[in-house]
C-alpha cells in the first residue's frame, strides 16, 4: 500500500489548511495561464488579438467541460471507495474514468475542428477578431490530450489525498508557459495564434511530469490493466455523479458565452474589456474555487469512512476563509480599480469600460464564497444534481435576462449595469443554497447520506 494523506483524520481545520493551500495555489497557477497569455497579447498584440484569445479559450473550456465533468464525477466515486477502504471498487472506478476520458478527448478534437467556426459567428466574434479565435482554438484542440491527461491524473491524486504534487507540476507548466509566451507573442508576433502554442507546449509538460510521478509513486491500491474495461455499473454510477457536474459547468460557461454575445455587438473595446475582467474575476475567485474543490474531496472521503459531521464542519471553515479573502479582493477592487485593471491591459479605451465592469464582479467574489464551498459538500455527498440545478437556472433564469433586458431596454446602459446581473443571480443561487442545506443535511438527516449506489 502506497502512503497518501489521509482526509479522514485528524483536525478538520487543520486538514482542511494542509489540503486546500497547494490546491489554491494550483489554482492560481491554472487560472494565470489564460491571465498571462492576456497580459502578453494585450501588451504585444492589441484588442482583436485580446478578444480572439479570450473568445476561443470559453468555446476551449465548454466543450472540454462536457467531458471533463464526467470524469469530475468518477473522481468523487473514487474517493468514497478510497475513504471506505473499498480497494477493489476504487480500481474498477479508476478504470473506467481512464476509459471514458480516452474517449472524450477524441470527441472533443472532433466537435471543435468541425464546428469551432460555426460557434463563433453565433457568438458575434468581431469579424476583426475571427482569426485569432480560429488560430487560438484550432492550436488548443491539438493538444487537448495534454489538458485532459493533466487535469484527470490530478483529479485522482488529490481523491487520493495528494494535493501537493498537482501544485508542483501546475507551478514548472507555468513558469515554461511565461517564457513561451514571450518567445511566441513578443519575439515571434504570432498573436492568439502563438499563446495556444505556449499554453499547450506547456500543459503537454504538466501531463508528462503528472504521468512519471504516479508510475513512480504507485497507488494505494492494487490496479492492472483489466480494469480499464468498461462496467456498465460502474458507468452508470460515474455517469450518475458526473453528468450534472459537467452540465453545471458547461451551461455556467456557455451562460457567460450567451453574455459575451450580447456585449460583442458593442464594440471591440466593451469585447475586450469582458476578457480583461472575466480573467481578473476568475484569478480572485480561484479562492473559494479552490477551498470548494478541497471540501468536495474532504467530503467524499469523509462521507465514504461513515464521518459527515468534519464533511460539514470542512465546508463551514472554507466559507469562512474564503470569504474573508473575497473581503480583501472586493476592497481592493473599489478602492484601486485602474490600477487592478492595468495589470491586463494599458489601452486607454479598454481601461475605462473594463473599470465599469469591475464593480459589480467584485461584490460577487462576496457571495460565491458562500456557493462554491457549499457546491463542493454538496458533490462530496454525491448531490451533484442539485448543484447542476441551481446554477444553471440562476444563469438562464436571472443572469442571461438581466443582461439582455440591461443591454437592450435601458437607456444609455453601460458594462456596469450589464455587470450587476452576475451578482444578481449569486444573490439567488445562495439563498438556494441554504434552502437544501437545511432540508437535506440537519439533524438526523445528516447520518442518512452514503456511498452513491
Amino acid at each position: 500500500m502506497k502512503k497518501y494523506a489521509s482526509l479522514t483524520e485528524g483536525r478538520v481545520a487543520s486538514t482542511l489548511i494542509r489540503f486546500s493551500l497547494p490546491f489554491l495555489l494550483a489554482g492560481f497557477i491554472q487560472t494565470a495561464y489564460a491571465s498571462v497569455d492576456v497580459y502578453f497579447v494585450s501588451h504585444y498584440a492589441g484588442a482583436a488579438s485580446v478578444t480572439g484569445t479570450f473568445q476561443g479559450a470559453m468555446v476551449m473550456i465548454i466543450v472540454a467541460g462536457i467531458f471533463m465533468g464526467l470524469a469530475s464525477g468518477g473522481t468523487v466515486l473514487l474517493g468514497q471507495y478510497v475513504g471506505a477502504k473499498l480497494d477493489r471498487d476504487a480500481a474498477r472506478a479508476l478504470g473506467n474514468i481512464i476509459s471514458v476520458s480516452v474517449v472524450s478527448a477524441a470527441v472533443i478534437c472532433a466537435v471543435l475542428l468541425t464546428f469551432g467556426r460555426a460557434i463563433f459567428s453565433l457568438i458575434n466574434v468581431p469579424p476583426e477578431a475571427m482569426g485569432e479565435a480560429w488560430n487560438y482554438l484550432s492550436i488548443c484542440t491539438a493538444g487537448v490530450v495534454f489538458t485532459m491527461g493533466y487535469n484527470l491524473i490530478s483529479s485522482v491524486l488529490r481523491s487520493l489525498g495528494d494535493s501537493k504534487a498537482p501544485f508542483v507540476f501546475i507551478l514548472i507548466s507555468c513558469l515554461t508557459n511565461v517564457a513561451l509566451d514571450y518567445v511566441f507573442v513578443v519575439v515571434m508576433g504570432r498573436g492568439a495564434g502563438g499563446a495556444a502554442l505556449a499554453t499547450i507546449l506547456a500543459q503537454a509538460l504538466s501531463c508528462v511530469l503528472s504521468l512519471l510521478y504516479i508510475r513512480r509513486k504507485g497507488l494505494p491500491f492494487r490496479f492492472a490493466f483489466g480494469d480499464l474495461r468498461p462496467e456498465r455499473a460502474m458507468l452508470l454510477r460515474i455517469f450518475k455523479l458526473g453528468l450534472p457536474i459537467s452540465a453545471q459547468g458547461t451551461l455556467n460557461n456557455f451562460s457567460f458565452l450567451i453574455i459575451s454575445s450580447i456585449t460583442n455587438s458593442m464594440g471591440v473595446n466593451v469585447a475586450a474589456a469582458t476578457s480583461v475582467v472575466n480573467n481578473l474575476a476568475n484569478l480572485c475567485m480561484t479562492i473559494p474555487m479552490s477551498f470548494g474543490s478541497a471540501v468536495s474531496a474532504i467530503s467524499a472521503q469523509n462521507i465514504g469512512a461513515g464521518k459527515p459531521e468534519r464533511a460539514v464542519r470542512s465546508m463551514w471553515i472554507g466559507v469562512v476563509i474564503s470569504l474573508g479573502i473575497a473581503a480583501i479582493c472586493c476592497a481592493i477592487a473599489n478602492i484601486w480599480p485602474k490600477s487592478v485593471v492595468r495589470i491586463l491591459t494599458t489601452d486607454p479605451g479598454v481601461v475605462e469600460e473594463s473599470v465599469r465592469y469591475l464593480y459589480p464582479f467584485a461584490w460577487d467574489c462576496l457571495l460565491v464564497a458562500f456557493i462554491f464551498c457549499m457546491n463542493g459538500f454538496f458533490n462530496g455527498c454525491g448531490k451533484t444534481f442539485f448543484a447542476m440545478m441551481h446554477e444553471t437556472s440562476v444563469a438562464f433564469f436571472v443572469r442571461i435576462p438581466v443582461t439582455y433586458v440591461v443591454k437592450n431596454y435601458v437607456s444609455s446602459a453601460t458594462l456596469f449595469h450589464i455587470g450587476v446581473a452576475t451578482p444578481a443571480a449569486s444573490l439567488v443561487s445562495l439563498a438556494a443554497c441554504l434552502i437544501y442545506y437545511r432540508l437535506k443535511f440537519s439533524g438526523e438527516r445528516l447520518k442518512k447520506i452514503g456511498i452513491v449506489q
